[in-house]
C-alpha cells in the first residue's frame, strides 16, 4: 500500500464517509416527514456542532465535530440513538405516537436507503464506464498448485463451491480467498459433464492485507473490454452484485461470531480511511465502487439486532408486533444505552489497534 499522508487519509475518509452517512440519514428523514414525525435534528457527525441552520420545518440541518456516522432526532427520542421515553409517548409529532407500522419503516428507511444507494452507485459505473464479466473457467492451471493436484484442467467451468453457485471469475476468486486451507467442494462443468471435485487452497500470507489468504493456483481466460450496460440491464447487474456482496459480509460477520475471523480483516475508521485514501488515488470511478461497497456494508451492519442500530429497533417492534404490547420504554432505554457504550467501545479499541498497527 502506498504511502499516505494525513490528509489523504482525512480527504478520503471525508469524501467516502459523507454522502454514505448523509443517504442513510436522509431516507430516516423521509420516511418520517411522510408519517407525520417532526425531525428536530439532521446531523452528520457526532459531538459539537460546526455548521448548521434550521430549515422552515423546524429541522436543525448540522455538521457536527465527530465524523464518524451520524443521526437524525425526531421529536421525542430523548438522545441521538431515538431511545424513546414516556413523556412523549401521546405528543402530536413524535416518534413514539407513529403508528407501528410507520416506526417500522421509519427505522427501515435508513438501511434500505444505503442499499439502494451502493446499487445506485454499480449502476452508474455500468452505464457510463461499463462492466467486466470474466467468466468462471480455468484458463491456466499452474504445476504443483493445490488446483492441479486436485485435478482441476483449462477449460473447466466452475458451477459451484460449497454449495454457493458462481456467477463469474471475480465469485470464484472471493470464496478462494477467504478459505485458505479449508476443503472445498468444487462442482464444475467439463465438456457435458458436471464433476464434483474437492480443493484445499494454500496457504499464502498477504503483505498488503495482513492477512492468510487461499491460492488455488488457476489463472483466468483472456479478459475482455468493458460492457457498457443500458440502465435496466445495469440495475439488475448492480442489485445481483450487491445482494452477492451482502451474502460475503455475512459469512464474514459469521467467522467473527464463531472466533474463525483473522486479525487483519477487522478495521475501523482509520482502516476505512487508510483504504478510501488508498482508493481516491488510484482514480473516481475505483472511489466510486467503494463508497457502494462501504455504503451496502453500513445498510447490512445497521440491520444486526443490536440494541442502537437500526435492527436494535427493529426487534423491538417485532416483539412488540408479537406480543400486542410494547416493550417497556424503561428496558428500551437501559439496553439502547447499553448497546451504545458498546458501540462506543468496540470503536474505541478498533481505532487503537488500526493506529498501532499504522504506527508499526
Amino acid at each position: 500500500m502506498p504511502e499516505l499522508g494525513f490528509t489523504d487519509l482525512l480527504l478520503g475518509f471525508l469524501l467516502l464517509i459523507t454522502p454514505v452517512v448523509y443517504f442513510h440519514e436522509l431516507g430516516h428523514y423521509w420516511v418520517a416527514r411522510k408519517a407525520g414525525v417532526v425531525v428536530d435534528v439532521f446531523s452528520i457527525g457526532f459531538g459539537p456542532e460546526i455548521y448548521g441552520w434550521t430549515a422552515q420545518s423546524g429541522t436543525r440541518w448540522r455538521l457536527s465535530a465527530i465524523p464518524l456516522g451520524g443521526y437524525v432526532k425526531m421529536r421525542g427520542d430523548d438522545d441521538a440513538a431515538s431511545t424513546a421515553s414516556n413523556k412523549y409517548q401521546n405528543l402530536e409529532g413524535s416518534f413514539s405516537n407513529a403508528s407501528l407500522f410507520w416506526r417500522m419503516a421509519i427505522v427501515a428507511a435508513g438501511p434500505a436507503a444505503n442499499f439502494l444507494l451502493g446499487i445506485l452507485l454499480f449502476a452508474a459505473v455500468y452505464v457510463s464506464v461499463g462492466k467486466q464479466t470474466i467468466p468462471a473457467v480455468i484458463g491456466e492451471v499452474i504445476p504443483n498448485t493445490p488446483a492441479a493436484s486436485a485435478g482441476l484442467f483449462p477449460g473447466d467451468k466452475v458451477l459451484e463451491i460449497d454449495g454457493i453457485g458462481v456467477r463469474d471469475f471475480n465469485d470464484m476468486r472471493g470464496l478462494v480467498v477467504e478459505s485458505p486451507g479449508k476443503a472445498l467442494s468444487f462442482v464444475i462443468q467439463r465438456g457435458t459433464r458436471d464433476l464434483e471435485l474437492t480443493v484445499t487452497p494454500e496457504v499464502r500470507f498477504n503483505e498488503q492485507l495482513q492477512i492468510n489468504i487461499g491460492v488455488l493456483g488457476v489463472k483466468s481466460p483472456p479478459v475482455g473490454e468493458f460492457q457498457r450496460l443500458g440502465p435496466t440491464a445495469a440495475i439488475v447487474a448492480a442489485s445481483s452484485d450487491a445482494f452477492h456482496m451482502s451474502v460475503v459480509i455475512l459469512r464474514s460477520l459469521g467467522r467473527a461470531i464463531t472466533g474463525n475471523i483473522q486479525q487483519g480483516e477487522v478495521g475501523g475508521p482509520v482502516r476505512i480511511a487508510e483504504i478510501s485514501g488508498t482508493v481516491l488515488n488510484q482514480g473516481l470511478v475505483p472511489f466510486i465502487l467503494l463508497t457502494a461497497v462501504i455504503s451496502i456494508n453500513l445498510g447490512l451492519i445497521n440491520l444486526l439486532p443490536i440494541p442502537a442500530l437500526d435492527g436494535g429497533h427493529l426487534t423491538f417492534f417485532f416483539l412488540e408486533a408479537l406480543i400486542g404490547r410494547p416493550v417497556p420504554l424503561r428496558v428500551q432505554a437501559v439496553l439502547m444505552r447499553g448497546g451504545i457504550a458498546i458501540l462506543m467501545g468496540l470503536t474505541i479499541v478498533l481505532v487503537v489497534y488500526d493506529v498501532i498497527r499504522l504506527v508499526r
